[in-house]
């Protein structure tokens, strides 16, 4: 991890998130020779917010559209119910 004090982060803001961009290392910024503040690429920040969320947030968004098959399931359970309904009871 990088460590720049915080006179010179301010000097040099647009090359440090250029860094984080090129590079995806976290920045840290001191202040008196003290820790005070962390630069991080932000799909790193994105991470730790979901996975602070916890139970579904931290479940991956589908990759394709699921509603197709949903569609097709309920036309399914559609047209069994109309077979069911129109079958007559054996005796």
């Amino acid at each position: 991890m990088i460590s720049i004090p915080l006179t010179e982060a301010k000097a040099r803001i647009s090359a440090l998130v250029e860094h984080l961009t090129n590079l995806k290392e976290p920045i840290m910024i001191t202040k008196h020779g003290r820790p005070v503040a962390a630069l991080v690429p932000f799909e790193d920040w994105k991470k730790a917010e979901v996975s602070k969320a916890g139970g579904l947030a931290t479940v991956p968004l589908p990759t394709e559209n699921h509603d197709s098959v949903i569609e097709a399931m309920v036309e399914n359970i559609y047209e069994a119910r109309t077979q069911a309904r129109a079958r007559k009871p054996a005796l």
